[in-house]
């Protein structure tokens, strides 16, 4: 104990008082000094206090807690392999307390791993990697008194090498396209991945799934993927990646064109394309409607249907729109009422401008039907003949394409 504490400490208490000034500096000179205020100085006088010597109340080395002069923990580093059983005994020394009695661990302890009372870190770890373990060390046997953190670098190494389960697939793709290869593999983590082209690293290619957006002719060539642990590296097999050669667009050699068709007809819309590889997207009014190939087929006509169609081709070439067609849907096709002129009949029904039909007879339901006239590109169709001898005839109409 310095000289001028011990003095003060051997004084009656009671009737020696410190200036607060004189205070400061015997803290500066002894940084162990504890500042205790009795319960009779603190009603006499608040601003004064008593100066009191109390072992062990500073902190020493940033780290430290109450061990003054701690030298260090050993081992300051571990190294153990996952799922394999290791057992490591720690010892923390102070030049004022010695070696400590207990230990405990405030942070960074591996799955798998437990740290005694004694310091003895034991288990099987069950994850590789690196661990920052703090370790306490007490001053009694019973985690009681002062206590020093120390840190111990630990690392868990892997038992188990990478290996690959799944290889990757050479494939085959257009210009354009988005691409994926992927692989499969085991091992202790941690495993580095890296996708390697002809050897050169793929920049930013660190997972088990290669992908390549909107391939191109230079992305063409052999790759792999490389896995790292602790315990070794290996490589996939080669997957070849072939880009074919750039693809035309498509170029429309027939516009779709437009219909006036009547309820419950079959209404057909059609386009003329060269190219390869196309695909179909058809909408009217700008809606998708469905089909996939040049002849937009809907069956059962009806209003809802009429409106303006158009189609959309594609290939890995680029796309093309179509012109636009637009449909309309009439009434039912049916017969007007007949008009007997003279001795022929005038026979009526509502036609559609611009479109084609035949007009066909039996003598009876059963027939046979025979074509009596083709009428295009008029209003009401009318056909005029001689009036048949016997109980009538039968009639029917039918539009044409």
């Amino acid at each position: 104990m310095p000289l001028c504490l011990k003095k003060f400490a051997e004084t009656d208490m009671k009737r020696f008082v410190v200036h607060p000034h004189i205070l400061a500096a015997f803290l500066q000179l002894a940084p162990l000094a504890r500042v205790a205020q009795t319960a009779q100085g603190a009603l006499a006088a608040p601003t004064l206090f008593i100066l009191r010597w109390v072992f062990g109340t500073a902190a020493v080395a940033g780290s430290f807690h109450g061990l003054s002069g701690a030298t260090g923990i050993v081992p300051t580093a571990v190294r153990a392999t996952n799922g394999v059983r290791t057992s490591v005994t720690f010892s923390i020394t102070s030049s004022s307390h010695g070696t400590a009695k207990s230990y405990s661990v405030t942070s960074g302890l591996p799955p798998g791993l437990t740290l005694s009372i004694r310091g003895t870190l034991s288990g099987t770890p069950t994850a590789s990697g690196a661990y920052t373990l703090r370790v306490r060390g007490w001053e009694t046997s019973s985690l009681g008194g002062d206590w020093a953190d120390l840190n111990v670098a630990v690392t868990v190494a892997s038992a188990n090498p990478p290996v690959v389960t799944t290889q990757p697939s050479s494939l085959t793709v257009a210009p354009g396209q988005s691409v994926s290869l992927t692989s499969a593999f085991t091992g202790d983590a941690p495993i580095s991945l890296r996708w390697f082209k002809e050897d050169l690293e793929v920049k930013n290619a660190t997972n088990a799934t290669l992908t390549l957006s909107s391939v191109q002719p230079s992305d063409a060539g052999r790759y792999r993927l490389r896995l790292v642990n602790d315990l070794g590296t290996v490589f996939s097999d080669w997957a070849t990646l072939t880009v074919q050669a750039a693809v035309a667009k498509p170029v429309i050699t027939g516009q779709p064109v437009g219909r006036n068709v009547h309820a419950g007809e079959t209404l057909y819309v059609g386009v003329s394309v060269t190219g390869t590889n196309l695909t179909y997207a058809w909408t009217r009014d700008g809606v998708a409607v469905g089909g996939s190939s040049p002849v937009l087929n809907l069956t059962n006509a009806s209003s809802a249907m009429a409106g303006v169609y158009r189609v959309r081709i594609t290939n890995p070439g680029g796309s093309v729109d179509s012109d636009a067609a637009t449909v309309a849907v009439a009434g039912p096709l049916v017969w007007d009422s007949p008009t007997r002129i003279a001795d022929s009949l005038r026979l009526s029904f509502n036609a559609l401008a611009g479109r084609r039909y035949r007009v066909d007879a039996a003598n009876d339901l059963s027939g046979p039907f025979t074509t009596l006239a083709e009428m295009a590109t008029q209003a009401g169709g009318t056909l005029m003949y001689d009036p048949i001898v016997g109980s009538g005839r039968l009639y029917r109409v039918s539009p044409l394409p």
